[in-house]
C-alpha cells in the first residue's frame, strides 16, 4: 500500500532528525517552524530579488503590521538561503555572514516587537529563539539539504569548503563521519 506524505510531514520528520542528531534543545515550535518554513519554500517558484538591505531599510521605515511582515520575510528568506543555499554565496557581493546577520538581527527585532504587544507571548518566545540559535538552525537546514544530496566527492568537497567559510559544527560532523578531518588551510599565495 503506497501512502504520500504531504511536504511538511517530511520535512518534520528530516528537521526533527536533524536537531537530534545535533543535539540541539529546542521546543517544539521552532521545530515546527523550520520544517514550515521548509514547505513554504518549496511551494514557492522563486525568492525575492530584493536585496536584503533594502528590505531591512523598508521595514524599519514601515507601518507596524508591514513592518512584522517585512521582517519575517528577511529573517525566513535568510535562514532558509543559509541552510539550504550557503553554497550559492560563494564569491558573492554579499556571504553567509550577512545572512546569518540580517537573519538573527530580523527574528531578534521581531522578537521585541512581539515581547511589546498585547497578546501571546509565546511568538516573542519563538522568535527570541530563532535569533539567539539562528547558526545552530542554519545548520539543521544545511543537514536537511545534505541529507538530500550528499553523493558525490564533490558534495563532500561543498560541505568542507562550507566548513572552512563558517566552521560549522554540522559540516566538521558529518566531515568527521565521513572519515575525513577537518583542517583549515591557506588559501592566499605562498611567496
Amino acid at each position: 500500500m503506497l501512502t504520500s506524505m504531504r511536504p511538511i510531514e517530511h520535512f518534520k520528520e528530516m528537521v526533527g532528525a536533524a536537531i537530534e542528531h545535533q543535539r540541539i534543545k529546542t521546543n517544539e515550535s521552532a521545530e515546527f517552524y523550520l520544517s514550515n518554513l521548509l514547505s513554504d519554500f518549496l511551494q514557492r517558484e522563486r525568492l525575492s530579488d530584493e536585496p536584503l538591505a533594502i528590505t531591512y531599510i523598508k521595514a524599519l521605515g514601515a507601518a507596524r503590521e508591514m513592518q512584522i511582515h517585512l521582517l519575517k520575510q528577511l529573517g525566513d528568506i535568510s535562514l532558509f538561503t543559509s541552510g539550504f543555499f550557503s553554497d550559492s554565496l560563494k564569491r558573492k557581493i554579499v556571504d553567509i555572514d550577512y545572512y546569518i546577520l540580517m537573519g538573527e538581527a530580523s527574528y531578534g527585532y521581531l522578537a521585541s516587537i512581539h515581547k511589546q504587544r498585547s497578546g501571546p507571548k509565546d511568538i516573542s518566545v519563538l522568535y527570541s529563539e530563532l535569533a539567539a540559535k539562528f547558526k545552530l538552525f542554519v545548520d539543521v537546514l544545511a543537514e536537511v539539504s545534505e541529507r538530500s544530496r550528499l553523493t558525490s566527492s564533490r558534495d563532500i568537497l561543498r560541505v568542507y569548503e562550507r566548513w572552512l567559510r563558517t566552521k560549522s559544527r554540522q559540516a566538521e560532523k558529518i566531515l568527521r563521519d565521513l572519515g575525513i578531518e577537518p583542517v583549515a588551510v591557506s588559501t592566499s599565495p605562498l611567496h
